[in-house]
């Protein structure tokens, strides 16, 4: 691999872990020859097998959401190109800024940016709002109701029993769940690395982006194109979208690249702890 390939690589290595990173981008070099046109090419089409779920989802949100709808960036971005999503807004929330480690990444941190609250309050989330990520525990949500936030969270695959989920409400099972998750968060290339930190630009507070490794960027765009351009996205039902995708899993176990992960990423270490300390008063089910 040439120093692009190790560089994409090594971003979905802080997403993935090493193991699974090695794995899915081992298997997209060789099905694409290690040509970045025919790779892009993988990942318009994966768009494009994503927009019928990223439809019904958007979907459900609009039935379930009260008041102003903010997509959590960077893992509800494919939301952000449809129709529907045009008046949403994005806010690039994620553990660090929210004063949370994180296991995978390394990022560490003791407390939240001391720009929090102003970020949120000039996005016009500082009432109440749709909190609307791709799961699953809800850490970031736990923080934020801490600080005196009110808003009501919408997942597309929740592990926690008091937050709403898209893919639970299918009835798709605790795997194949987090297959899809894990697929949406981490195989869906993103554009940007996560935010490190907030600053005050030009008289507003805004998430500081750094661009992602230069395949990522590529492929992600791609990607949110196969979304946005798919066509008769909502002829097929929410659980035929799912099972399209997961049939797209199994091939991954044997050995083809498909955009789907094979296996889930690395499960979170203190996911039971967290669970049993959530608050019994604190659920939107």
């Amino acid at each position: 691999m040439n120093k692009a390939w190790e560089e994409y690589r090594q971003t979905l290595t802080q997403e993935l872990g090493d193991e699974l990173a090695h794995e899915f981008a081992d298997s997209l070099y060789r099905q694409s020859r290690g040509n970045p046109a025919r790779a892009t090419r993988f990942f318009y089409e994966l768009g494009m097998q994503w927009a019928p779920l990223m439809q019904h989802w958007g979907s459900w949100i609009e039935q379930n959401a009260n008041g102003t709808v903010a997509l959590i960036m960077r893992d509800a971005k494919p939301l952000g190109v449809l129709p529907r999503a045009k008046h949403w807004k994005h806010l690039y929330l994620n553990r660090l800024v929210c004063g949370i480690s994180d296991e995978l990444s390394g990022d560490s941190t003791a407390q939240k940016h001391p720009l929090l609250e102003r970020y949120l309050k000039q996005q016009g989330c500082a009432e109440e709002f749709t909190f609307v990520d791709s799961g699953c525990y809800g850490t970031i949500v736990l923080e934020l109701h801490r600080i005196g936030v009110k808003f009501k969270p919408l997942f597309f695959f929740s592990k926690n029993p008091s937050i709403p989920g898209f893919l639970n409400e299918l009835g798709v099972s605790l795997k194949d769940g987090e297959l899809l998750n894990d697929s949406l968060e981490c195989g869906f290339p993103h554009l940007h690395a996560r935010p490190l930190t907030l600053a005050k630009r030009f008289g507003k507070v805004q998430a500081v982006l750094q661009n992602s490794d230069a395949l990522s960027v590529r492929f992600g765009k791609a990607a949110m194109r196969g979304v946005q351009e798919a066509r008769d996205a909502r002829t097929v039902s929410p659980e035929q979208a799912a099972e399209s995708l997961l049939r797209l899993s199994e091939r991954a176990r044997c050995g083809a690249f498909t955009g789907i992960l094979g296996h889930t990423s690395p499960e979170w270490t203190k996911k039971s702890e967290f669970l049993e300390s959530w608050p019994k008063e604190l659920s939107w089910t």
